[in-house]
């Protein structure tokens, strides 16, 4: 019988909360890439990537320089405390084992990269506010990767304007439509329009130019 998958996706607010990543070289790189924009990152290492270095120099991560292997528990304990998520991201496995047990002490939040950890942290895709996370729960790296590569050949770059242009004509429609059932009707009409997806790779501004002509239609229309 399979274990159960306890795993649930969600969306947190990082803002204010502190990221702790230990290791930095290529994948403390790439975890420190992921949390710098919206969470105050941590990362401590006795050597750091050229990336890391210019991370630090923007202001988005901090960098503790610190010989882990020689680190007391005292030590990680400090680094750890108050951090919201850690992420043992060492090349050494016993060190990894030994910081996790650390921060579960405290009941911290643990991503490992050599094992599933309480916090998986998919692969991620952004296009504007649309946010897509893929993960196979460290099953098949191969297939999330693979899946990632099909997705972003789906989810185009006009994704990001159709969501921004979504916005707009909510806010103009509740103005001009008391009925949320005929608003959501053309919303609907404007989003499975071909017209406007395509005049997006015009403008901003011919995609939305469409929209509007939709809506005037569908007005016009139901007061016949």
């Amino acid at each position: 019988m399979t274990e159960k998958n306890n795993f649930l996706p969600l969306m947190l607010d990082l803002s204010g909360r502190k990221i702790v990543i230990f290791g930095g070289g290529s994948v403390g790189e790439r975890k420190a890439e992921l949390f710098s924009g919206c969470a105050d990152t941590l990362v401590a290492s006795l050597e750091f990537s050229q990336r890391l270095y210019e991370l630090e120099a923007s202001g988005q991560v901090r960098l503790v320089r610190l010989d882990l292997l020689a680190a007391s528990d005292s030590e990680l304990r400090k680094l750890i405390s108050g951090a919201f998520i850690v992420i043992p991201a060492t090349s050494n496995f016993e060190l990894n084992r030994k910081i996790t047990a650390i921060a579960q002490e405290s009941d911290i939040l643990i991503n490992q990269v050599d094992a599933l950890g309480s916090v998986v942290i998919p692969s991620v895709i952004k296009r504007g506010d649309l946010v897509i996370g893929i993960s196979t729960l460290g099953h098949s790296p191969a297939v999330s990767k693979y899946t990632r590569r099909q997705i972003e050949g789906l989810i185009t770059p006009a994704y990001s304007d159709m969501i921004r242009l979504q916005d707009e004509l909510r806010s103009y429609l509740k103005q001009h439509v008391a009925e949320q059932r005929k608003r959501k009707v053309i919303l609907w009409k404007i989003l499975e329009s071909e017209a406007v997806w395509n005049g997006f790779s015009e403008s901003y501004e011919k995609a939305a130019k469409m929209a509007y002509e939709i809506i005037s239609d569908c007005l016009e229309n139901s007061y016949r």
